[in-house]
């Protein structure tokens, strides 16, 4: 599935915040980082030993989420601190958003604690 949006107006989210996503409607993902142009976020890998997570990315200028552009998807998104690294990354250009994965920006609530 390889989506483009288009850009999205964000809503108001903080760290800590939870969220769920139209395609995987019963999954909450918790905010872990934000700036003005992305949000990594997290949830705990199903069937999954603590601290084993599975991430994504919004993308508020694209209307587009998913994983960023490496093999496997593989990035450190264990502490807060790795988080805001990642999104400093995606900001300063170093990574991008997976061309091949990427959906449509489907937030169905978010902002809550």
């Amino acid at each position: 599935m390889n989506a483009e949006g288009s850009p999205t107006t964000p809503i108001p989210l903080h760290p800590g915040a939870r969220i769920r996503f139209g395609i995987e409607p019963r999954r909450l993902y918790t905010v872990r980082a934000l700036s003005e142009h992305f949000v990594v976020c997290t949830r705990q890998r199903d069937f999954a030993t603590t601290g084993d997570f599975v991430y994504t990315v919004i993308d508020w200028r694209n209307g587009i989420r998913r994983p960023i552009n490496v093999i496997g998807h593989s990035v450190d998104v264990s502490t807060d601190e790795r988080c805001r690294d990642l999104l400093d990354d995606l900001e300063a250009g170093r990574w991008e958003i997976s061309h091949r994965n990427r959906v449509q920006l489907d937030i169905l609530d978010g902002g809550k604690p």
